[in-house]
């Protein structure tokens, strides 16, 4: 695995903040994160469990899952839990855009590296159906 995947392996807190910009509402989420190496070399397994709360409904569990796959160097491939193709990013200088094909709409992505334990990722998703930013910060846990 490379030390791109390598950085991700473990647990992370997560806190996410959703504006929606078309119903004038925001959301959080806050949970944990967790990368876990596979069978398979060079892929990681994403997990994440939170709770989602905002505009006075009352909170709600989510999940999300994805697997991490090393395309070389600092390449990475993000693919759904069903195997589709999600996002492709480098990591190469600790920050990567990337867009993820989602018609009508478009998904803008930003994955930052902030420190030793810490980064963000951010996804400005405009359209017909939705117009949305969503910030996810992550934190690494002991």
């Amino acid at each position: 695995m490379n030390g791109t995947l390598a950085w991700f392996v473990g647990r992370w807190s997560m806190e996410r903040r959703l504006d929606d910009r078309r119903a004038g509402r925001a959301y959080t989420v806050t949970g944990t994160a967790l990368f876990r190496t596979t069978d398979v070399d060079g892929v990681l397994a994403y997990e994440e469990t939170g709770e989602l709360a905002g505009d006075g409904q009352p909170p709600a569990p989510v999940q999300r899952q994805l697997t991490w796959h090393d395309e070389g160097g600092a390449r990475v491939l993000l693919r759904f839990a069903d195997g589709r193709e999600y996002l492709h990013l480098d990591l190469s200088d600790g920050h990567a855009d990337g867009v993820h094909p989602c018609a009508p709409d478009t998904y803008l992505s930003t994955l930052t590296v902030e420190d030793d334990d810490a980064w963000s990722e951010t996804w400005d998703v405009t359209g017909p159906a939705k117009d949305y930013t969503a910030l996810t910060r992550y934190r690494r846990l002991a």
